[in-house]
């Protein structure tokens, strides 16, 4: 009994530390990935920023005023504006809806 005891040891011992070994290896491989992975997400916010403010730049009414004029267009007056007023359209007459 003590024989299958002590083999089991020295069988189960080697094996364990061999696991520890992986899981080590395997955690810092995971670890190495997940700096890499950081890295990369702080690249992509960094540049979402820039371009997040180069549209509130381009979007701004000043920017669109500044190109208006450079191609030469103008704000069109009161005069110049056309106004059309839709009225609703009236139902079907003598179909029991009044």
């Amino acid at each position: 009994m003590k024989r299958g005891y002590v083999y089991a040891m020295l069988i189960t011992i080697p094996l364990l530390l061999l696991a520890v070994a992986w899981q080590a290896g395997r955690f810092d491989s995971l670890a190495s990935e997940a700096r890499r992975l950081e890295a990369s997400q702080e690249s992509w916010v960094q540049e979402n920023r820039k371009l997040e403010a180069g549209i509130r730049v381009l979007s701004s009414r000043e920017r669109a005023e500044a190109l208006a004029e450079s191609l030469g267009l103008e704000k069109a007056g009161p005069e110049r504006r056309l106004r059309i007023v839709i009225q609703p359209k009236a139902g079907p007459q003598g179909s029991g809806h009044e």
